[in-house]
């Protein structure tokens, strides 16, 4: 399963949370996953059917982060070579949308500059960058254990706040 980066940036942001903190922007980042495709498959559908769904996204959000911590093996050098990754990427989409500012709004629909083209291009690319779950679940670690926490607290944690 692929997650966009997008839906889990406050997980590569935040610094300094506690397990709960960290649990709840990890299971934010692939709730937003089943919400998206859940919205996706049904444009248009009445509240009750669209309460079902939620109830079922949270059943399976909760199953799949249970079957991912299961063969769950941390490592704390690609975790952290991911949040550099991120974070280099992240300062490169703010200059990206300045400079698509800068120019006029005509020039952007028309897309005749071949740089703003090359810039648009770029931005989408790093917008719609994914990662999987397991990488995810290794990038909350590799947060988590910058508060001092091990890998059992980490894990039974997880498990204790899904249940």
């Amino acid at each position: 399963m692929e997650i966009k980066v997008a839906c889990a940036s406050s997980l590569f942001k935040e610094n300094g949370h506690d397990l709960k903190g960290i649990f709840t922007l990890f299971y934010n980042a692939v709730y937003a996953y089943f919400s998206l495709a859940t919205m996706n498959m049904h444009n248009i559908c009445d509240q009750e059917c669209c309460l079902v769904q939620l109830s079922d996204n949270r059943e399976l959000v909760a199953g799949c982060i249970l079957k991912t911590l299961e063969t769950f093996q941390p490592d704390l050098e690609a975790a952290a070579s991911r949040v550099s990754q991120f974070d280099r990427e992240y300062k490169e989409l703010k200059e990206i949308s300045e400079k698509i500012k800068e120019v006029h709004f005509l020039t952007i629909l028309t897309r005749a500059d071949k740089k703003i083209n090359a810039y648009i291009r770029r931005r989408k690319e790093i917008e719609e960058e994914t990662i999987s779950l397991k990488e995810l679940l290794n990038v909350a670690f590799y947060k988590f254990t910058q508060v001092n926490g091990t890998r059992k607290q980490f894990k039974e944690g997880f498990e204790r706040f899904l249940k």
